[in-house]
């Protein structure tokens, strides 16, 4: 005979669960990109904690990235994950040169079952 435990619990008291402020969740999500639209993250600053099918009103700005997180992120050309794909790794930062300057316009953190056709290695 089995004894069916009706009583609601609160989510806190619940062993294991525990809230997490916006910075942790990013972190266990892929981590947090920043984008900013001057050189070495002087500029406007802008921060994505997951797939962006556009950047926004920061699309074709982006001059500079950090990458907080455990995961890589695809960064693309053209909205919706189309055109160029380029790999930004893992905890690391840095400047867009050349035609990569204010180029990018999505981005999702890495996903262990997509790959695009065409990647690089973030700076």
């Amino acid at each position: 005979m089995s004894h069916t435990n009706n009583q609601t619990q609160d989510f806190n008291s619940i062993e294991l669960v525990q809230d997490l402020d916006h910075e942790a969740a990013a972190t266990v999500s892929g981590g947090a990109l920043y984008f900013s639209d001057y050189y070495n993250g002087k500029g406007e600053i802008r921060r994505y904690t997951g797939d962006s099918y556009s950047l926004g009103s920061f699309n074709g700005k982006a001059s500079w990235y950090e990458n907080t997180g455990d995961k890589d992120w695809y960064v693309y050309s053209n909205e919706n994950y189309k055109g160029e794909a380029y790999v930004l790794k893992a905890h690391t930062q840095g400047n867009f040169y050349n035609y990569r300057d204010n180029y990018w316009k999505s981005a999702k953190p890495r996903d262990e079952y997509y790959s695009p056709s065409q990647s690089g290695y973030g700076y």
